[in-house]
């Protein structure tokens, strides 16, 4: 049985096409002269081939550069972002207390209990919620 590609025998890992000479990739092969001695053109091309990668890799290494430059100052920004918010937080934790003391304090001196005060507020906002909903 004969398939569309020829027997298993018949293949190989060349591609196709294959003429007794290595695949090119674009660049011509750079062999020496019985003297060991290279051309001046295969030369000038090899220089310039390097000259093509190292403008290649200079561009790549501007874009990495590039974006490591961007990371950088966004971290710098969210750090000092996080830090205004701690301070922020700080800032109100301290209010809060303050606050509390003051609503303890004014609890004492009237001779009613904070929970009845906490309770009062709550059923005052529970009012203006009601009010606010309907």
């Amino acid at each position: 049985m004969t398939s569309r590609y020829g027997g298993l025998h018949q293949r190989d890992g060349r591609p196709t096409g294959y003429d007794g000479h290595e695949p090119s990739n674009g660049y011509r092969p750079a062999t020496p002269n019985s003297r060991g001695q290279y051309s001046h053109a295969v030369l000038d091309e090899l220089e310039s081939q390097n000259d093509a990668a190292i403008e290649a890799m200079s561009a790549k290494v501007r874009m990495l550069k590039d974006i490591t430059t961007a990371i950088g100052v966004d971290v710098r920004d969210s750090t000092q972002m996080i830090n205004n918010m701690n301070d922020t937080f700080e800032n109100t934790r301290f209010k809060l207390r303050g606050t509390m003391n003051r609503m303890l304090r004014m609890a004492e001196r009237t001779g009613v209990s904070w929970r009845i005060w906490i309770l009062f507020f709550i059923l005052v906002c529970m009012i203006f919620w009601y009010a606010w909903l309907f």
